[in-house]
């Protein structure tokens, strides 16, 4: 990093990927014997995670220094690890060199973390055999229009210049299906999600529900088309009031439509906790006594609670180990199936995508530069950034994983 740079300017100011370059020349400043990186860049995008990983081995290497890398990304241990050690419930399981562990695992553990683990190699979760042809004759609940997104920026003093976020951004989601938006952080994903949730207004372009605008709807509409639309965030211990009790987070949307009784609030808390696959007895616990999957199903549960037609997930997975990622994916699928939900899937996880989405729209500096199929754009992609997304996956190169065919 220029010293010009970091000199003067404060953490707020810097990208998650600049802050992670920033720590690691902490990390490495007195020249230490042994770094070690916890979980470095599990929140970053792969564009961004190559840049800081391939930055920290060429330091690494110049000075010496050894690395502990703590991950539960297997791809990137395959990768970047020349040893790896399987831990579960504080033991080692089973060490060895990463290409032996990851091509030929022996404890039932390790075999469980391979066979989870997605790639490029993976199927999609209930393969529907989706064809670009049968997209466009299926009825689409959500459409996007040439939708348009700028932001107001101070740059000192009075003046202000615009940030265009989001710019001519169209595609369609048939009833029932998944599409995956994809790019790297700052390309206007949570943008869009936020503008088809209605909590920001478009510049321009519009956005229609069953063919209705949502441009021309009062705010009694906008009201009640919430409760169709509901959103599952990425952070499971940040998205939940940690002072409420599961069954009231549950219910709390149910509460605030004013539908139904106390106890049949209640009810239908304890029948939605059985729907994620999730003991009834914890409606009386709080979130602080919940592992983190065990959230990330209690956040689905109370999307689910005024039984929408829409679900966003905005990076709904990408802070959950493989194991847990795939029970999740296994439960969006089977909900999914189940009630007919048609999701948005926010992510800068490709490997997921190929494991959990119908349809993909990749987005660079707030545009789409393709979209179609998933078999289209992993088996085939036209454009040369979609390429480097792909290429970027950790492990990409190695038969690692399945998914859950």
């Amino acid at each position: 990093m220029e010293r010009h740079v970091a000199s003067g300017v404060f953490p707020h100011q810097f990208s998650g990927g600049m802050r992670q370059r920033a720590l690691i020349g902490i990390g490495l400043a007195a020249d230490p014997k042994l770094l070690i990186a916890d979980e470095p860049t599990s929140a970053l995008d792969v564009t961004v995670q190559r840049v800081i990983l391939d930055h920290l081995a060429t330091l690494t290497s110049e000075r010496g220094t050894s690395v502990l890398l703590i991950t539960h990304d297997l791809g990137l241990a395959a990768e970047r690890a020349d040893r790896i050690l399987v831990m579960n419930q504080g033991e080692i399981v089973e060490a060895g060199r990463s290409a032996e562990i990851l091509t030929n695992p022996r404890h039932p553990y390790t075999q469980r973390l391979v066979a989870a683990a997605p790639s490029l190699a993976s199927q999609r979760i209930g393969d529907t055999g989706l064809t670009s042809a049968a997209v466009e004759d299926a009825p689409a609940v959500v459409e996007v229009r040439n939708l348009v997104k700028d932001f107001s920026i101070r740059t000192g003093g009075l003046r202000h210049e615009q940030f265009r976020a989001v710019d001519d951004v169209s595609f369609s989601i048939p009833r029932g299906k998944t599409l995956a938006l994809v790019g790297e952080s700052g390309s206007g994903k949570s943008t869009v999600a936020k503008m088809l949730l209605q909590l920001e207004k478009p510049t321009d372009g519009e956005i229609l529900i069953d063919g209705t605008p949502t441009s021309t709807m009062s705010r009694a509409d906008v009201f009640r088309l919430r409760r169709r639309m509901q959103p599952v965030f990425q952070d499971p211990y940040g998205s939940l009031d940690p002072l409420r009790s599961i069954g009231n987070l549950i219910s709390e949307p149910l509460h605030v439509h004013g539908i139904g009784t106390k106890e049949e609030q209640h009810q239908r808390s304890l029948e939605l906790l059985e729907q994620v696959a999730l003991p009834q007895e914890l409606a009386w616990r709080y979130p602080n006594e919940l592992s983190g999957g065990q959230r990330q199903r209690v956040a689905i549960a109370r999307a689910l609670a005024l039984k929408p037609d829409i679900v966003v997930l905005d990076e709904a997975v990408s802070a959950l180990d493989v194991l847990v990622q795939d029970q999740i994916l296994q439960l969006l699928s089977d909900l999914q199936q189940e009630l007919g939900l048609t999701y948005l899937f926010i992510t800068h996880d490709l490997a997921v995508v190929r494991v959990a989405a119908d349809l993909v729209c990749v987005m660079e500096q707030g545009r789409i530069v393709e979209q179609g199929t998933v078999d289209e754009i992993f088996t085939n992609p036209q454009e040369e950034y979609t390429r480097r997304l792909l290429e970027a996956i950790p492990g990409a190169s190695l038969a690692l994983g399945g998914g859950t065919a």
